[in-house]
Order: C-alpha cells, then structure tokens, then sequence
C-alpha cells in the first residue's frame, strides 16, 4: 500500500468544488499535460488498488479516500469531472479542522516518503489513515459487541488485542446525554405494546399470585397468624414472610429484608425461635407471635400506620401494604430508591413521610397514564423507570434536567487455576475479633459488575477478561453460560445463595470481551458450547500502523520467517507471526533493544517448540544487523 497527496483543482486555484466531485462521481484525476509527465506516469502505473490518496487544496487538506478501481481514460468529462484521467475511490474521511493536520501546499501529486523535505506531509497522511482505521476497528467491533454482547479479540502475540478491547471498552462507556426523564418516559410509554401477548401472561400471572397470596392470608384472618405459618425457617415456601418476600417478588421491585426484619422467624442453627426488635424481651414464642399478627391485623383493615411503621420499619410495611392495597401503593419500598424516582419528576419533597412519597408515585403513574391515554399497569410503569433509569444512586442529571449516562468498564486475567469462586460467587471464610471463623457467600467479579450494571441501565458496563482462554471457560462460567445467551433471564440459579437468593441476572448492558492469543499451546481450547455464544474477531498484524524505517524494514523480515520455508504445517501464520506492536517505536535506537529483548526471545522460544522450524534459527541470528 502507498501513501499519496493530490489536488483535483483544475488551474483556477479557487475552484473550490472538490467536495462535490468527491460526492457525487467518487473520482480522482489528472488532466493531460504536457508538462508534470511523471505525475502522470505515476497516477497511471504506479497508484494501485487499496492505495490511499489524501485530497488538498494547497496546505488545507479536503478528505482521506482509497483508490477502488484500476486507471480510466475518457473523453466524456464535464465542469465538474473535469480530467480524463481518473480513479474511483471511496471516501475514508472528511478533514476536520480540529485534527489540526498540516500538509505541504505544493504539487499536484506526490507520493509519500518519496521526497523525504516533506516529511512532515507523509507522517501527517499515515497518522491521519491510522486514526481512521482505528476508529473503524474499535467501531465495528463496538457494534458486534453491542449485538451479540460477548466477543474475543484473538490473534498472535503483539497485534493490541488488550489495547483494542480497552478502546472498544471506552468508546461504549462514554458519557451520552438520553434527554429528559419525561421525554424518556413518554417515548417508552408510547412503545409499551399493552396488548402483547408476554405482557397480558405477564398481567394474568401476577393477579393469580396475588389471589392465591388472599386466599391462604385473608386480611380478616391475620389475627390468627401462628408462628408456623408466619415464619420463614421452617423449611416451607409458604408461610406469610415467605410470600411477602419471595411469593410476590415479581409484583414489585423490593429490597430483600433480613430474617431479622420479620421480627421472629425460625432459626436453623439453634432449632429455636429467634426474636427481634419489639418483641425480643417476650420469653414466651406464642405470646411474641399474637402481638406480631395483631399489629398486622390493625395495619391492614384499621390503618395503624404509625405503630406498624415504628415496629416493623418502612420497607416491611411497604410491602405489606402494597400486597393488600396493590391500586393505593406503589410498587418500590427502597427510600433511596423511591427518592430517585422522584427526583425524575421533579417531584421530590423530603418534608413527606416515605409512605406519601409512595403515594406521590403513584399519582405520577396516574397522571402519565391518563396523559398518554395508555392502559400500562402500575407494575409495568415501575418496570420502565426501574429498568431505564438508576434507582439505586440516582440518576446525573444537567441543569436542564437531561439523563447523563455514566457506565464503567473493568480488566481482569484469567490464569489456570481461575474458578467458578474466583468469578461468579463462592464461599469465603471470616475470622472475627474473637478469632471465630465464619464462612459466608460473597458475589466475585462477575457477579458484582453485574449487579452494578443492573442498577444503572443507562450505562454500559465492560467487562474485559484477558487472556480467557488460560482458563477452564466451563468450568470457571458454570451454569452462567446459558445466561450469557439469555440476557435479563433471572430464572438462572447459582450454586451458592447469596442474601437469600440463587438468581443471578446477566443484563443487557453487561457486555464481556475476552483477549486470546492464539500462539499460545498451553491452554486447553474452547468448547462449542462457549464458542457458539461468543464471536470470535480476528485481531492480525498490520504493518501499515509502523511508521519508522528501520522498524518495517525489520518486520517485514520477519514476517518473511512464517511462509512454509520456515513456519511447521502444524501451524497457520495468522496464528503465530509476530504483531506490529513490538515495532512501533519512537526511533532507530528504541528498534534494537526491542529486537533483542522482546522479538528475539519470541522467535528462539518458537524454534525451540517447534512453531519455526531449525533452518530459522540461521535467519534469526542474522536478521538484525
């Protein structure tokens, strides 16, 4: 590939009309003079398919292009495709005067690196080109990422895989305005399809939860809760704490309370009732248990708010009340939460206890509903703002009120002995003060991001593992492979229960990029299963990002090493040839000690294991002189 910078101007210095001809016909050109003969000698026999031709006018440079197509001779040319001479080309870039590129104003056409006085011009043209394929690379691996939400950057040693994968990681964690809540809200009211059919089973599957919720706990019966089937502990899914907690969970967007929470619930370790807060001093179980069911009682049908609230705290009675009175309360008993909500709206007023903070929520999803003349449920309406925005810290808004979104992107390497413990959830031993071990589940990396991602649905969140195929992907992803396919399914369980559940969510604004090098023999390959949800993005070496002299002489030597001459049948050169990265360098001298202590070493490990064959060994001792 060359380098080369030409202006398309006829003799009018002004014609100015090189952008429309760009757009319009995609053809470059010259005219046919008898002076500059060697111009056209070299536009004609020495340009070629794939160079790359940086447009000027003078010093202000126009557009990058690559020439598409073999030379053309006419006569049929107009005002605007003035010469008969000509090349198709399509268009790379327009320039921007921000780039701030400077390039020599004279001549019509110049090859680069042929006239070393502009070497200015020449490093300028291949800066410009190695920009822009840059951002085509970490663009289109961007949008495969964004489809398919897992890819791996693979290729041979020194080609920036890990580099690459933290750009692509960059470029999708930048900060994005998304407009208003309101404008938000509004467009996805609009689009919520009322009438879909997962949405109606959706509707159909709530309201018999809570049918059946009514039927085993009346709320004219709650004086005669017992401690059986009050209390969670008992090993049964079916007791009063175990329905508000885990029965109705898909009827709302609630924080788990601790057993705690619940005042007295069984204990498995000590096989006893264990008695909390306004109940604790009461020795006598049943006695503890009938001042629970009253207080409950009187919540539900005589609105003793204030006693519940100061027995059981806000979120317990939250969601008893939204359990009861589903049209009164909205379905988010969090404080911060509900506060975020707000915030949204406008509609924040920390003068307001958090049950009327609740209720002004409501009042929202009254008003949007009727403003959009929609039939979305209060449960669907709390599914949008839960899953659009972040409840959980808050939404950056601007001073007009515009969501920022904000995401975040984190590097990990994978080794042989990496775990399913190690990178989605396990179990870790606690020493207290007293020296007592203790062993607990804790959320890894994996777990953790997602959860994180989870909370923040505006941003985008980047998981790169480097080096993944070092480990066991099977193992070390356990049950979590299929969640890699099924985002937003929270139907997948782990192994281990962490805050009283097993589900583990993969979002869809998690995405993961893996780095692998293929030469390296000493991991095991990836299986069908993890290569079928992954897409694999060949990362090769490029020699037209080496802009130093001596730096490409020395690659393509060795580049020269990897044919069949020298390379064994057992390997393909795409697999193993030494990338670009290691010969990118500032100046001659930087060339040499990269080549004796990061090249060098490679290519006699390669002989060594039979990657090159012997007869290289004599090449690489003479390569560099």
């Amino acid at each position: 590939m060359n380098f080369w910078h030409m202006q398309l101007h006829p003799d009018d210095i002004n014609w100015k009309k090189e952008e429309k001809l760009l757009k319009e016909t995609g053809y470059i050109g010259l005219g046919d003079w008898e002076e500059q003969i060697s111009q056209q000698e070299s536009f004609e026999k020495r340009m070629l398919i794939g160079d790359i031709v940086a447009i000027k006018r003078g010093g202000t440079l126009i557009a990058l292009t690559k020439v598409i197509s073999d030379y053309e001779y006419t006569d049929q040319v107009s005002d605007l495709d003035w010469f008969v001479r000509r090349r198709k080309v399509e268009i790379l870039d327009w320039y921007q005067d921000e780039y701030g590129y400077y390039v020599f104003p004279r001549g019509t056409l110049t090859r680069c690196d042929m006239n070393n006085s502009d070497a200015v011009t020449n490093k300028t043209i291949k800066g410009w080109y190695k920009k822009i394929m840059s951002e085509q690379k970490i663009k289109e691996a961007s949008e495969l990422l964004k489809y398919k939400h897992q890819i791996i950057l693979q290729g041979p040693p020194g080609t920036g895989k890990t580099r690459l994968a933290k750009l692509i990681a960059d470029s999708l964690t930048e900060p994005e305005n998304k407009g208003t809540p309101e404008q938000i809200v509004n467009n996805l009211i609009q689009a919520f399809e009322v009438n879909n059919k997962e949405a109606r089973l959706e509707r159909e599957k709530q309201q018999k939860l809570l049918s059946e919720f009514h039927e085993a706990f009346p709320k004219e019966k709650l004086k005669e809760l017992t401690l059986e089937s009050y209390s969670i502990g008992t090993g049964k899914n079916d007791s009063f704490c175990w329905w508000i907690e885990r029965g109705l969970q898909s009827l709302g967007y609630y924080f788990p309370g601790t057993s705690r929470s619940y005042k007295i619930y069984r204990s498995k370790a000590k096989d006893e009732y264990s008695k909390h807060g306004f109940v604790k001093d009461i020795d006598n179980d049943e006695l503890a248990m009938k001042m629970i069911a009253e207080t409950l009682y009187e919540l539900v049908n005589d609105n003793s708010v204030e006693q519940a609230l100061e027995r059981f705290g806000d979120s317990f009675v939250l969601k008893v009340l939204h359990s009861y009175y589903p049209d009164d309360y909205f379905p988010i008993n969090s404080k911060d939460a509900i506060r975020n909500a707000l915030k949204l709206f406008d509609g924040y007023d920390d003068s307001l206890s958090l049950l009327d903070q609740n209720k002004k929520l409501t009042q929202i999803y009254i008003d949007k509903k009727k403003q959009s003349d929609s039939e979305m449920t209060k449960n669907e309406f709390a599914k949008i703002i839960w899953s659009n925005f972040n409840l959980k810290s808050g939404e950056a808004l601007t001073q007009n009120k515009e969501v920022i979104t904000h995401g975040e992107h984190r590097i990990i390497q994978f080794h042989p002995a990496y775990t399913y413990e190690d990178f989605v959830r396990g179990i870790v031993a606690k020493t207290d003060a007293a020296g007592n071990i203790s062993y607990e589940v804790e959320n890894k990396t994996l777990a953790e991001f997602a959860e994180k991602a989870e909370g923040n649905p505006n941003g985008n969140y980047v998981l790169i593992i480097d080096e993944i195929n070092r480990a066991n992907l099977p193992a070390v992803l356990g049950e979590l492979i299929y969640a890699l396919e099924y985002r937003d399914d929270d139907s997948m369980e782990s192994m281990y229960e962490f805050e009283g559940k097993r589900n583990i969510n993969l979002p869809k604004n998690l995405y993961i990029i893996g780095t692998m090098n293929t030469a390296d023999r000493s991991v095991g390959h990836i299986d069908y299963a993890i290569r079928r949800r992954f897409a694999f993005v060949d990362i090769l070496p490029d020699e037209t990002v080496i802009t130093n002299d001596k730096a490409k002489n020395l690659f393509e030597k060795v580049a020269n090493l990897f044919t069949s001459e020298y390379l064994s049948s057992d390997f393909h050169r795409n697999d193993v040839q030494i990338g670009h990265s290691y010969f990118i360098v500032k100046n001659d001298s930087e060339i040499q000690t990269k080549w004796q202590y990061e090249i060098k070493p490679i290519l006699n490990e390669y002989i060594k294991d039979g990657i090159l064959l012997s007869e290289a060994q004599e090449v690489v001792d003479s390569l560099y002189d």
